[in-house]
């Protein structure tokens, strides 16, 4: 989700602003845009997006301090534009308020004008505010706004169905606020109206907070409330609204698609990200799937327990090792936003029956090892989560060396290389380590088994002295590993 109107800027969060932001990280939120209403808050909206490289300053006026609008301003806003070029998301909040009318009206139609003229030069898009005051609104609109040179949105819309349809007919956007959840706000025929490729969403923070929370701080997660009303008033579903409303804004706003977010566990919110990194690493493959944890290319260490199991047809029915200490590596590529093809290598060393022979005759025989090459298709349930589950398949050239000793002096062993299958499921834990790449920490259950049967000449689990050791037998096997481990996702890629 993308918050295209959230005042953190505001004195409201002065004393905990890393902490709204981790929150609304963690709840889902992608993007923040932050609208200025005055020179000092053009100042604060440009200390918060130097320190957090997701979230973005809209420069502008509030018609409520029209009279704060002057060249000084404007060059201002020029020289940081320059400085942030990719960090100045639009024009704004600029507009009209007849509501409270705490500037004169014709001083804010002005200074309207002159900030419409100033977005078409700077080829920025315009967030617009809009109260009590339709009908001069659209005068100004027609006359000055045109959307081949300058784009742009109707603010937290609050006017009727036919200022809607005239500004849709602009070609402006229209953004709607928690107050579609208060009772006292009848919005549902004009949400109903409004195509979606039109939408966006927006808390407005610190205002606007949806129930229960009237008269409490809002915040930038409660974005969902909004999503959430758009959902049902349009009857679509929730995961579609987000989609399109998250589309919409990366169009109209232009946001570099590359999310640098933050370690949730650390204090990496602190450090000073430079606006040139996040250039640098763009990837418009993915514009209409993008989630914040998106790589193309990992590379890992697995951990895990092999639970090894033979399975006779002569002799012994059953034999299973337990226990046995795995470890390997993986190569991810993910093709497709919910799809990674993965390549891993394990290796465990087997010293089961070794150890059965006792101190004695424990150099008769040497430990049996089992490997595998796996190459698996993984499915994600929810890709741009920041917590994720999974599941896997795919097929494992399993390669064992069954040790053996048969006449007591020579040392020999079976190589046992065939294909099989793998399945499995897991659950993992996205971070975005910011230069650092994005590091995924999982947790799984996977099982592989073979195709056929091999036939031995020796049954490895009898001492080499019993009549029956080689009596030819029939073996299959399979591997049950729970395992564990870290991806790292390479910012290069």
């Amino acid at each position: 989700m993308i918050d295209t109107h959230c005042h953190l800027n505001s004195i409201d969060y002065k004393d905990d602003l890393d902490a709204v932001i981790e929150n609304s990280i963690v709840n889902g939120v992608e993007k923040i845009i932050v609208p200025s209403t005055t020179p000092d808050d053009m100042e604060t909206a440009v200390e918060i997006i130097k320190k957090y490289n997701h979230i973005y300053a809209a420069l502008g006026i509030h018609p409520h301090d029209a009279d704060k609008y002057d060249d000084n301003v404007v060059d201002r806003i020029k020289n940081l534009i320059d400085n942030y070029p990719k960090r100045i998301a639009a024009i704004g909040e600029i507009g009209l308020d007849f509501y409270y009318n705490l500037s004169p009206v014709e001083m804010q139609k002005q200074v309207l004008i002159k900030q419409l003229i100033l977005a078409k030069e700077l080829n920025l898009p315009v967030i617009i505010h809009n109260r009590d005051s339709d009908a001069e609104m659209l005068e100004i609109l027609n006359k000055y706004y045109n959307n081949t040179s300058c784009s742009g949105v109707i603010h937290c819309f609050s006017s009727d169905i036919n200022f809607l349809d005239k500004v849709l007919n602009l070609g402006l956007y229209v953004s709607f606020t928690c107050n579609i959840t208060f009772k006292s706000v009848l919005l549902d025929d004009v949400i109903e109206q409004v195509p979606m490729d039109k939408v966006l969403l927006e808390t407005d923070s610190p205002y606007m907070t949806p129930a229960p929370n009237r008269g409490k701080r809002n915040v930038p997660e409660n974005i969902a409330v909004v999503a959430e009303k758009i959902s049902k008033v349009k009857n679509i579903k929730l995961d579609k609204v987000i989609e399109m409303t998250t589309n919409n804004a990366k169009k109209l706003f232009r946001l570099a698609l590359f999310l640098l977010m933050f370690c949730l566990t650390s204090n990496i919110y602190a450090q000073q990200n430079t606006a040139e990194y996040e250039d640098e690493y763009i990837d418009e493959e993915y514009d209409e799937n993008y989630d914040p944890y998106h790589r193309v290319l990992g590379i890992g260490a697995i951990l895990g327990s092999n639970t090894f199991v033979d399975q006779y047809e002569t002799g012994l029915r059953n034999v299973s090792s337990n226990g046995l200490f795995t470890y390997g590596g993986a190569v991810n590529y993910r093709f497709l936003p919910a799809w990674i093809l993965q390549g891993s290598y394990m290796y465990s060393k087997n010293t089961k029956h070794v150890d059965e022979l006792g101190e004695k005759e424990k150099d008769l025989l040497d430990p049996n090892i089992h490997q595998t090459l796996e190459l698996s298709v993984i499915g994600m349930l929810k890709p741009r989560d920041m917590v994720n589950f999974y599941a896997l398949l795919g097929a494992t050239y399993f390669m064992n060396k069954r040790y053996s000793n048969p006449d007591g002096l020579h040392k020999q062993f079976d190589i046992d290389n065939k294909l099989g299958l793998n399945t499995g499921i897991g659950a993992s834990v996205n971070i975005n380590a910011g230069k650092a790449g994005v590091f995924t920490l999982f947790a799984e259950w996977k099982v592989g088994f073979r195709f056929d049967k091999i036939t031995l000449n020796y049954d490895p689990r009898l001492s080499y002295t019993d009549p029956n050791y080689l009596t030819p037998t029939r073996v299959g096997s399979f591997a049950s590993v729970p395992r564990g481990g870290v991806m790292w996702y390479m910012p290069f890629f």
